[in-house]
């Protein structure tokens, strides 16, 4: 008797204890953090669920959750990341639309140097920053934006390179540097800092966001709970309150 007592106390403990808490792991491009982070927390305060976001520039999170055996969700700067993860490791199960990125000069407030165009960057007392091409997408997309305007980016003289669009938000804010090219998105998260200058929509290349879930996922319904609330009427007022473009703009895309 004593001993079922004890089992049946031991029930009720456990029973009357926290459940385990559910987690995702998530890879993003750095470009999104200001957004997923309010997600993030958001999710968790309805759901319970956790979700674990690893952040950095794109070329460099698709190395991640290409090693992760356990990654459930991958969401870099541009839906190219997400078919070249799927074309080395076949592990890609669904895509779904998030936001869409589009590209545009940062400069000081009051753009002391007179930036107006692409050509100027070309100038010799002009200081650039642009992402890095091998580790993010920004720095992906902003060579290719040059090229379509005959520009060559190889010619920039001491170009400053950051690994995310984050960074060259930071540089241009404190003025380390003179422009560079970021997402609407990151330019919107500093506007009380920097003056925006748009490229004509025919010289520019929009970048489309999208999450992949993934066949190594470890709890795949808790993955697209996390999906279906971000691109659901909460996750959508979260990111057009943080600068991100729910709907499709009105440029070609790439």
């Amino acid at each position: 008797m004593a001993a079922v007592a004890a089992a049946v106390m031991l029930a009720v403990v456990v029973g009357c204890g926290s459940r385990p808490t559910e987690t995702v792991r998530l890879y993003a491009g750095a470009g999104l953090r200001p957004a997923v982070d309010e997600l993030v927390e958001a999710f968790r305060a309805e759901t319970g669920i956790e979700v674990l976001p690893d952040y950095d520039g794109s070329g460099v999170v698709i190395t991640r959750a290409r090693e992760d055996n356990d990654a459930d969700l991958f969401m870099p700067g541009d839906v190219w990341y997400v078919d070249e993860l799927h074309r080395r490791t076949g592990r890609v199960v669904s895509k779904t639309q998030v936001s869409w990125f589009v590209p545009v000069l940062i400069v000081a407030k009051g753009n002391p140097k007179g930036i107006r165009s692409l050509e100027d960057l070309f100038r010799d007392d002009v200081k650039v920053a642009l992402g890095n091409a091998q580790a993010c997408q920004v720095g992906r997309i902003s060579t290719k934006i040059l090229k379509k305007s005959g520009l060559d980016r190889a010619t920039l003289k001491d170009v400053k390179e950051a690994d995310t669009v984050n960074l060259l938000g930071v540089w241009v804010k404190v003025r380390e540097v003179d422009v560079a090219i970021v997402w609407d998105a990151i330019a919107a998260n500093v506007a009380d800092d920097v003056d925006v200058i748009e490229i004509p929509r025919d010289r520019n290349i929009i970048s489309s966001v999208v999450v992949a879930l993934l066949n190594t996922s470890k709890n795949p319904g808790a993955a697209q709970q996390f999906i279906d609330f971000m691109t659901g009427p909460t996750g959508r007022d979260i990111l057009r309150k943080r600068g991100y473009r729910v709907e499709p703009p009105d440029q070609p895309a790439s």
